[in-house]
């Protein structure tokens, strides 16, 4: 068999993995703005079109020192105000929704596989129904990955869950 119908075979493949999730909530005294600014203010933005610079131009010194410097503790990748749109629709909440991360520590995910995109960075939600507290939710990225038995050797998930909780119960407190 040549190693293009090889290709095909694979391609062809479907695999379902089921796997338990663990929803963390964080729920906060603050309003919902009290929160997502404590969040944004602990947590630098991760500018990818500055990303693509480096990349574009193979300087991979500059990609490094980049990441590194946007990486403590963790980044907001991107981020999407879900409220507005709601409350148009009769919905009475605040929602926003972020990508958070740390870039050096996710090598050590995707160093297994990289299908660790799923999960890293880590989805985030910030939400607060009218006369409800605000909430933050994630899913605990040790659950996340245990979908990828290639990532089980990895230390990575284990830390994410303490690191990216504890900067989410700061931004709460």
């Amino acid at each position: 068999m040549t190693s293009a119908a090889k290709a095909v075979e694979v391609a062809g493949q479907t695999t379902r993995t089921k796997f338990d999730g663990v929803l963390v909530t964080i729920r906060s005294r603050k309003s919902f703005f009290e929160v997502t600014q404590a969040i944004e203010r602990s947590l630098q933005r991760f500018h990818i079109p500055k990303l693509m610079e480096y990349v574009t131009h193979g300087n991979r010194a500059g990609v490094e020192a980049y990441v590194d410097s946007t990486s403590t503790p963790f980044s907001i990748f991107w981020d999407f105000e879900q409220g507005s749109t709601m409350r148009l629709a009769g919905i009475p909440i605040e929602s926003k929704f972020y990508l958070v991360g740390n870039a050096v520590i996710a090598r050590g995910l995707f160093e297994y596989t990289g299908a660790a995109g799923l999960g890293a960075p880590v989805r985030v939600c910030v939400s607060q129904r009218d006369g409800e507290a605000t909430r933050i939710d994630m899913e605990l990225p040790s659950a996340s990955f245990s979908a990828f038995p290639e990532v089980q050797p990895s230390s990575v998930p284990a830390l994410l869950d303490a690191k990216l909780v504890k900067a989410l119960e700061e931004a709460a407190a």
